[in-house]
Order: C-alpha cells, then structure tokens, then sequence
C-alpha cells in the first residue's frame, strides 16, 4: 500500500527543513525525503553520532534548533532515500514520488511539492581535473567536516564563491598545508561599497568569513585574486598543480604561470542549482548566470509553472542559507493554505513578518551573484585533449567536431557524442559543454538559450537494473 501525504518535500536542507517545520506547524500531512542519512543538507551537515563537537560553531547550533524543531512535529522522515522520479498521476490528485534505498517504500504519493534539492559545485573542466586528488569543495567540505578526514598533505585551493575561504580553513585546521586559495574573480572594490550597508544584516556570516580569513592568514596562505589553476599534473594521482593569473573574462593571462607541489586540488566555481527534478517534470526555466544558471520560473508563493510543485532555496536559484531558509517558509506556507490548513490572513501574517529579511537576504544573494558569477572565458582552460564529460570521456576536442558537423543545441551534441548520457546525467558536464558549444559558434553569437539544456528523464539517479525491474505498484 503506498502511503498518500498532502506535502512532499524532496530535499532536507535549510530551505526544506523550513518547509516542512511550517507546514507540519499548520497540520498538513507531510513527508521530508533526503539522500543522506540525517536532515541538515550541506549546510547544516551534522557531525557523526560518534563524534561530539566540544565548541559548537554558530553554525552547527542554529542546525541543532532546526532539528529539535523538526524532531518535534509528526513528520514523516525518509532519509537515506534517493528520488529517482515523479510522476504525474493519472488520476490528477497529485504526484507519484519514486524512491530506492534500503529499508524505505519505493513509492509515496502527495499532493503538492516543495523541490529543496540545493546546489552543486559548478565544474570547470582543466588539463588534469579527472586526476586522483582533484575533488570539489563539496567533497572536502564533507571529508572534513562530516568525516573528519583530511584528504591531503598540501593543497591549491582554486575557483569561485565564499567556499574557498571556509574549505581553505578547514583544511588548515585538519593539518593540511594550503598553498594558495585562487579566486578567479576579482571582487572590484565597488561592489563591497555596494554591499556594505547590507553586511550589517549579514554579521554572523561576516565575522564567519573573517575568522576563515584569519585562520589562511595564519597558516600562510596567500589569497589571490584573479588567478585560477591552469593545469593539474601527476601520473596515478595530482602531484602538483600550475595556477596562473586569469584575465576579467577568465581566460589564462601568458606568461604568469606558477607551479606549485601538491597531492590534493581542491576546485568549486561558485554553484550550480540541482533542478533535475523540475526539468523531468516540465517546469519552465530560464537562464540566470548570477543565479548559477538554469532556474525554475517561480511566483511569489515559490510556486514553478506546474500548479501545486513550489521550489525553495539554492535548487531554485542561488542565494545562500538565510534566503533558502525564508523560501522555505513560504512556500510551506503556501501549502498550507492551498492544502485548507490556514487561511489567506494567516499566511499574510507570515510573509509580511519574512518580508523585511527576504528583501535583505535576496540583496545579499545578489552581490553574491555580481562578486563570484565564473568568468565564461573559463572554457578556454581546458585544451582539445580534455575531457569535458568524464563519464563518457569525451574531450573537447569531440564536442567541437560535433559543432563542426552541425550540431547547434546541446541536445544534438549529446546526441552526435553523448555528452550527459553517463551516471551523472550532465551535472559534472553541462556547464562545460555548453560554455564550449558558445565558444566554437561566437560567429554565430549562439547563446545558452539558443543552444538550450539537457533534458532529465528518469531514473535521475543510477539505481540496480533489477531494482527497477522490480519496482511494479503495489
């Protein structure tokens, strides 16, 4: 028998926990789904039940009163679930939610949806970026903080976005040696100046910032600003790294090249929203570059384009914690009132409360965006030899052939060389194999709404054959 809820929500982030703390409050019946084993996300990350944190940072204790919040609500939590498709119902009463992990339903129903599945590091492919050694923000930011393992000796921290400093501290507080943090942007001064008055509203992030600052300053590492890494070298694994300066559309500067030992290179250019589940199901998107790319067209309930699905949070756009946390809010208050479990005064009072703090959140997301949006010129690191798309391991060099032949979307490139087609479904690639696809047709002034988008169809995730062999309704 499959279990029928009124609210699903995919993702157990700051923007999701929200959603579900507010429309379990108002009594709707909801499930909170999540790939990891406790809620939290990357953000809230948890430690390890056989870990204790003798300081908890600010951080980690604003997650601990979202989980007490949480924990005391009649929510139905499914955690080491991944949701490898919806469906629409036939019946029209809502929406099919399939699911694979162990001792878990492999279906729920609901009625309405809330999408919180956050964001991604945002890949750049260079001449060594498969190798052993290079891994994402992400991946260290989980090793270090969740796992508490350090995943080297000495490091070239290298890319986009506030998450170098905190990854670089991190690691230096984990015994690594951190060379160099590059960011390859330049962070013009007249943007702080724009942004000053809104750090006020934003001090505790400020003063995280400047403690992740002080940390680099005392290990000895260099901040650079401008600079990328040009080249990851070594035979079985990274061995050392050649960083350099890049110029203000992120094309390699000549001559400027430096070469650095190290066994790890850590690599995150700003984010990437995760909207693969909005674009199996249809909803309309358009192209934000300072939002992180492709994003959901929403209303102001957070509502997408396909009545009763709402997306909240950095999968919807990015524009850090607080302002995925207020999404969430709303758009679980919009449930609730679509759902009959408040009223139209009711949910007023609530976003007339938000309003004040999405204003000042939704400033703060945008100097994010105008600070550390990737440089497009960043292609122009990858040689014809590297590969853009690791899981089918097609180079550059594969994908503009392709354009040579007559491909002018990135549909028809995937087709001529199957670019996206791998265990990642495009997340590590799309960005680019689109960025290239402009290169090869600037004559042609192509651009990412003329060469388009992946499309995503299910399973989303790679699950066992006979697992869905076997998953038949019950």
């Amino acid at each position: 028998m499959i279990e029928t809820f009124e609210l699903a929500v995919i993702g157990a982030g700051p923007a999701g926990i929200e959603a579900a703390i507010t429309a379990g409050k108002a009594g709707v019946k909801t499930v909170l789904i999540d790939q990891y084993p406790q809620a939290g996300g990357q953000y809230f990350m948890p430690l390890p039940a056989s870990f204790h944190a003798s300081r908890p940072s600010g951080t980690e204790k604003e997650g601990q009163l979202l989980f007490d919040l949480l924990n005391g609500l009649s929510i139905t939590r499914i955690y080491n679930a991944l949701t490898w498709g919806v469906f629409k119902e036939d019946n029209d009463e809502g929406w099919l939610i399939a699911l694979y992990g162990v001792d878990i339903p492999k279906y729920v129903r609901a009625r309405k949806l809330v999408l919180a599945n956050g964001a991604y590091d945002t890949p750049v492919a260079f001449p060594g970026w498969t190798l052993p050694g290079v891994i994402s923000c992400g991946a260290a930011s989980i090793l270090l903080k969740s796992q508490r393992i350090a995943p080297g000796t000495r490091a070239l921290v290298t890319g986009t976005g506030p998450l170098l400093m905190s990854v670089a501290a991190h690691l230096i507080d984990g015994g690594v040696k951190v060379a160099a943090v590059c960011e390859s942007n330049r962070l013009i001064p007249r943007g702080f100046r724009y942004g000053g008055t809104m750090m006020l509203g934003q001090l505790n992030r400020m003063m995280e910032g400047a403690t992740f600052m002080s940390t680099m300053i005392a290990g000895g590492t260099p901040y650079n600003l401008g600079w990328s890494i040009i080249e990851a070298r070594g035979k079985d694994h990274v061995e050392e790294a050649v960083m350099g300066k890049v110029d203000a559309q992120g094309v390699p500067v000549p001559g400027t090249e430096k070469v650095v030992k190290v066994d790890l290179v850590v690599s995150g250019y700003y984010l990437t929203p995760n909207t693969g589940l909005a674009r199996m199901l249809g909803c309309q998107m358009e192209y934000r570059p300072e939002k992180g790319g492709w994003i959901p067209i929403r209303d102001n309930s957070m509502q997408t384009s396909l009545e009763g699905v709402y997306m909240a949070g950095d999968g919807a756009g990015i524009g850090g914690a607080e302002n995925s946390r207020l999404e969430g809010r709303v758009a679980g208050a919009a449930v609730a009132l679509t759902t009959g479990h408040l009223n139209s005064r009711q949910v007023d009072e609530i976003n007339h409360r938000l309003r004040a703090d999405m204003v000042q959140a939704r400033r703060f997301g945008k100097l994010l965006g105008d600070l550390f949006t990737p440089q497009a010129g960043l292609i122009s690191l990858a040689q014809d030899d590297t590969i853009l798309c690791r899981c089918e391991e097609i180079t550059l060099a594969e994908v503009k052939a392709a354009v040579a032949d007559g491909a002018r979307t990135i549909g028809e490139v995937k087709m001529i060389t199957r670019t996206g087609m791998g265990n990642c479904q495009g997340r590590m690639c799309e960005n680019s194999v689109s960025a290239a696809i402009i290169q090869a047709l600037v004559a042609e002034k192509a651009t990412h709404e003329s060469i388009g988008r992946y499309s995503i169809r299910p399973p989303l995730h790679p699950i066992p054959e006979g697992y869905l062999a076997e998953a038949t309704l019950d």
